[in-house]
């Protein structure tokens, strides 16, 4: 198993939002901790997620470029 370094950072929040994130962590029963770093996890796959079917949407828009014919024979070169 690889451990990661982990970084500390300071995050300030509005007292309502404060408030509303502290009352959802005892309702999961986690630290206020692990519920950010949750929603930032959430919030970086969905970012990471929209760049790949942006990417993928681009690459249809140009048959040219998505011509995977072209690369057969280089496919069937690396199998044998």
């Amino acid at each position: 198993m690889i451990i990661s370094p982990v970084r500390q950072i300071t995050l300030r929040l509005p007292e309502p939002l404060y408030l509303q994130v502290r009352q959802l962590a005892c309702k999961r029963r986690v630290s206020i901790n692990r519920l950010a770093q949750e929603g930032l996890e959430t919030v970086t796959q969905d970012a990471l997620a929209r760049e790949v079917k942006a990417a993928y949407s681009a690459l249809a828009m140009s048959p040219a470029e998505s011509d995977v014919e072209a690369y057969l024979p280089a496919q069937r070169e690396a199998a044998t």
